[in-house]
């Protein structure tokens, strides 16, 4: 991928967040859709665990509530606003600590660094991989639902090279699309965390790019749902959210394969992307596309 500039030292998307209401039944979705699904992991720090399906650069987080007495980091009160479905999304940073000083420089509102560690539950005996993230206030980042922007300290007990090879061909995250109601609101926020160079208007909303080539597009309701039809559902109230993903893989044909076998139904969207409705992805609208991002 090409590498445009960087802001608050912003690498890329890092990994989209996906609200489920139980991590086993995920796990049969997923792989229904020809996903490797990796091990459970669970948060030391929290009451949530998560399926993390890897690819070489990025990944999709799928996390559910594991003990109901410890804090979610609100994804109990996420999954009865929202229900399942996409919930926020982490940017990736070499260096947390000064993405902290210039995100807080450039205006944002957004927690000390702080270090989080993840029970990784191999056959073999757990690992813990950590990372270091701070997490900007809801307010500041309007459209994204949630975000946190994370250093990863231990890359390596994540990324095995068995987790990154999927059945439907899959090698990445090319955007996420999401509804808004205020884009100039939207946009002034998001300048600030992004740059103004990454946040473009439109008649339809505002587009984000993330340095990598990756996207982020938040569309105003008629957009979306013109996009979208039928299965673009939206919340009854006026809310921001983000509702579909768009995944790169080697051949469109070979996830056709996948799901007529696994008696999943899809379409065929105007560009020839595969599109996989939210009752078949824990509540996301799932585009597989030949195209790289961009």
């Amino acid at each position: 991928m090409q590498a445009g500039r960087l802001f608050n030292g912003i690498e890329s998307l890092d990994h989209p967040v996906l609200a489920a209401r139980d991590l086993d039944a995920a796990r049969i979705t997923y792989a229904r859709l020809g996903f490797t699904i990796p091990p459970r992991g669970s948060h030391v720090e929290w009451g949530t665990g998560n399926l993390c399906i890897m690819f070489p650069e990025d990944y999709i987080e799928v996390r559910g509530i594991v003990d109901v007495s410890r804090f979610t980091m609100n994804l109990d009160q996420h999954l009865e606003r929202f229900g399942e479905g996409l919930m926020g999304v982490a940017f990736r940073s070499d260096d947390i600590r000064a993405s902290y000083e210039a995100m807080t420089t450039h205006g944002l509102r957004v927690s000390e660094p702080r270090r989080l560690t993840r029970n990784f539950e191999h056959p073999e005996g757990w690992t813990k991989p950590s990372f270091r993230l701070c997490v900007p206030e809801s307010e500041d980042i309007e459209g994204l639902m949630h975000v946190v922007v994370l250093q990863h300290l231990t890359p390596e007990l994540i990324r095995r090279p068995e987790f990154l090879v999927h059945a439907n061909g899959c090698k990445g995250i090319n955007d996420i699309t999401g509804v808004i109601y205020d884009a100039e609101q939207v946009a002034s926020k998001l300048s600030h965390l992004l740059g103004d160079e990454a946040v473009h208007r439109s008649a339809d909303g505002v587009r984000l790019d993330v340095p990598t080539g990756q996207r982020i597009d938040m569309l105003f309701a008629h957009a979306y749902r013109a996009k979208f039809g039928d299965i673009g559902k939206l919340p009854k109230s006026k809310t921001s959210c983000l509702g579909a993903m768009t995944l790169r893989v080697e051949s469109t044909a070979r996830v056709q394969e996948i799901l007529t076998g696994n008696g999943l139904t899809f379409d065929i969207t105007e560009n020839g992307a595969i599109r996989i409705g939210p009752e078949s992805a824990c509540g996301v609208i799932l585009d597989f596309s030949e195209d790289p991002p961009g």
